[in-house]
């Protein structure tokens, strides 16, 4: 997606930040809102899911307090471990 972006397609990622500090979530909501993205909702870790326009992926990439982006299918979260507790 960042090298071969669909034009006008949108895409929801998770943006996971370098530390999860308030002020480096901050600064990456405003990155995202920059590029014309939308921060759908604050994750567990400091971590946000977005949705943005694939071709501005790239910008996002190069902002400080970004540690790694993925699609939203990559991480799911389950409240069982399996065990009997």
């Amino acid at each position: 997606m960042r090298e071969n972006p669909q034009e006008g397609a949108v895409v929801t990622l998770i943006v996971e930040t370098t530390d999860g500090d308030d002020r480096t979530i901050s600064t990456v909501i405003d990155a995202v809102e920059s590029v014309g993205g939308t921060v759908e909702k604050e994750r567990p870790f400091g971590s946000l899911e977005i949705s943005i326009y694939q071709e501005d992926i790239a910008d996002l990439c190069s902002v400080e307090g970004v540690s790694a982006l993925q699609t939203d299918n990559t991480i799911g979260f389950t409240g069982d471990a399996g065990e009997d507790v």
